[in-house]
């Protein structure tokens, strides 16, 4: 710094506002009460009949169904295929192409991801709507599971 921006009475001042601990103090005190004053906001969940939903849901439900479906998963791994043959078998491609054909194939693996982990592997049973069970008939089915020779010995 110059001496002409040491010597401003400006300057002065306010290095030795900012430098006094009392300063600090009063603006966290004010912070607080600012903060603490504030009536806390909460989201509603709009599909338990809080309200409507909003107007963009509908189309990124489809959107989100569209990439989850077996289709994607068709295209997702042709495109893993075409990715991975192009960077092995392209020959010279210039720096922008190789980065376009890795953003391709990261998005393609994670929809191919997707696909396979939510459709396949962690999938739960389904109960039909309408039917209850009680805890003596899912018993009773468990220890007929493990008598038959099912329960995993």
């Amino acid at each position: 710094m110059n001496a002409l921006a040491i010597a401003s009475p400006l300057y002065l001042k306010t290095r030795s506002i900012l430098s006094s601990p009392l300063f600090w103090l009063s603006l966290a005190l004010i912070a607080l009460l600012f903060f603490g004053a504030m009536d806390s906001a909460h989201a509603a969940d709009t599909t338990g009949g809080g309200g409507a939903g909003l107007p963009w849901e509908g189309p990124l439900d489809k959107l989100k169904k569209s990439i989850s479906g077996p289709v994607a998963f068709v295209i997702a791994l042709l495109g893993i295929i075409a990715c991975g043959a192009t960077l092995i078998w392209g020959g010279e491609v210039s720096e922008f192409t190789r980065r376009i054909i890795y953003v391709v194939l990261v998005v393609c693996l994670i929809v191919f991801a997707n696909t396979l982990l939510t459709g396949a592997l962690f999938s739960g049973a389904t109960i039909p709507e309408g039917v209850t069970l009680t805890f003596p008939e899912v018993s009773g089915a468990v220890s007929n599971m493990i008598s038959a020779g099912a329960g995993g010995q």
